[in-house]
């Protein structure tokens, strides 16, 4: 799709609205996104809380090897679809599967079935991320970087209202009835989910154009990956990143563990927490236009590291709730934000096949393979004589955090340059 009608010489889109594609894409994308973090605003904390309550923080590491096992098969059906079907249709897809999935694995919850827990934790991790993924992968191959960056800001906001709603919504209804009950309500959202992508896709949807008759494969997108040092370097450092989030996620479950034995007063805990963190990307998602448009994507990822290093720095000096949970909040804050929409717009000089085969294997497979890397590194710090290294060892992390990040700006801007990023139409 070229510039909106009436884009700016700022990059602010004015007159978007009269153009009707892209008015429906807009409001659709929207309304996807606070659907869609509505409910996983309600299924990430019931889910972490069953799982502590039939096991304990000291099994996370296993579960989060589990997932990056899924994520390596997720990633194969996926790139099958990508490249072939409207990326749209896809997603209502999904809505669908993973609504299914959540009833079976309800109904064999009650019926006190071995591991249950395991899988409702793989469960909630892979099923946002594919959504997450198709989201912004139709974002990408649909706008241009000067009217994204002022668009995913909208979209943030929007997911950040539904990721309040559900995290409050979530806690009490948990107290009231249950977490075992309160779980249920991601099935009405995700449905919900599914009639909007209908609409979308019949009036906005973005058929992809066939480089082969033949459905890609698993193979393609490796070889996608290997071409490209672009993505390689990507996947680099989204693996370090995922190492340094859940590192901190670990310390912080361990922390709400002891300080809130009591499984409902946790899940409510736990859901005031993340409405912290979807309170705080609300105010950063509104600020994603003027951040990018005057730091640029270049200087916004470079300064993500460097805030977060600080909060880790905090807790690695005064270990406590308060500290981790700051750590935390900031953690998921900035990853959420504008980190995200500028990592996204990363993605947009690329060709269709990096936006969608190579892209799942940087993002889908990195994120969640490197949350498995994580929980083996984690299986020998959680040692006691090696646990209070995991804050340091963190700090180390985001440094190296920061010199990949350099390698990616460099990268980028051969594509792109500063000009063409405020001005073009890239």
């Amino acid at each position: 799709m070229d510039d909106a009608p009436g884009a700016q010489g700022d990059g602010q889109p004015a007159g978007w609205w009269r153009d009707r594609q892209t008015l429906i894409r807009v409001v659709g994308l929207c309304a996807l996104g606070f659907l869609c973090m509505l409910s996983y605003a309600i299924a990430r904390p019931t889910c972490e809380s069953l799982f502590l309550d039939a096991h304990s923080s000291d099994d996370l590491p296993k579960v989060w090897i589990l997932v990056a096992v899924f994520a390596f098969v997720t990633v194969a059906v996926y790139n099958r679809f990508s490249q072939r079907v409207d990326l749209v249709t896809l997603y209502a897809a999904v809505c669908v599967i993973t609504c299914l999935l959540l009833g079976l694995l309800i109904v064999a919850w009650h019926l006190k079935l071995p591991y249950v827990a395991y899988a409702l934790y793989v469960w909630k991790d892979i099923y946002i991320v594919v959504l997450v993924e198709i989201f912004y992968s139709f974002a990408n191959a649909v706008f241009p970087i000067r009217n994204a960056r002022w668009f995913y800001g909208l979209f943030g906001v929007f997911g950040s209202l539904g990721g309040i709603a559900g995290g409050l919504g979530g806690g009490e209804l948990s107290v009231l009835i249950g977490t075992e009950h309160a779980i249920w309500s991601v099935v009405p959202c995700l449905l919900a989910g599914f009639l909007i992508c209908s609409v979308l896709a019949r009036h906005a949807g973005h058929r992809p154009k066939r480089e082969s008759a033949e459905a890609p494969t698993m193979g393609d997108g490796l070889r996608v990956l290997r071409r490209s040092s672009y993505l390689a370097w990507m996947l680099a450092v989204i693996g370090v990143i995922q190492v340094v989030i859940t590192l901190i996620d670990f310390q912080f479950n361990g922390i709400v563990e002891a300080a809130y034995p009591d499984k409902d007063l946790r899940t409510e805990v736990v859901g005031r927490v993340y409405a912290a963190v979807n309170t705080g990307t609300i105010v950063m998602h509104a600020s994603v236009g003027p951040i990018l448009r005057t730091l640029t994507v270049s200087r916004t990822l470079l300064a993500v590291p460097l805030l977060l290093g600080m909060a880790v720095m905090g807790f690695a000096l005064h270990p406590g709730f308060a500290t981790v949970a700051v750590a935390k909040v900031a953690s998921k804050v900035f990853d959420y934000t504008v980190f995200r929409a500028a990592k996204e717009m990363l993605y947009i000089p690329l060709s269709y096949a990096e936006k969608t085969s190579g892209k799942a294997l940087v993002d889908m497979l990195g994120y969640r393979v490197a949350k498995g890397g994580a929980a083996m590194v984690l299986l020998v710090l959680a040692l006691p004589a090696l646990s209070p290294l995991i804050s340091w060892i963190n700090l180390d992390l985001i440094v190296v955090w920061l010199a990949l990040t350099g390698i990616i700006v460099i990268l980028f801007r051969r594509r792109v340059s500063k000009e063409e990023e405020i001005h073009g139409r890239r």
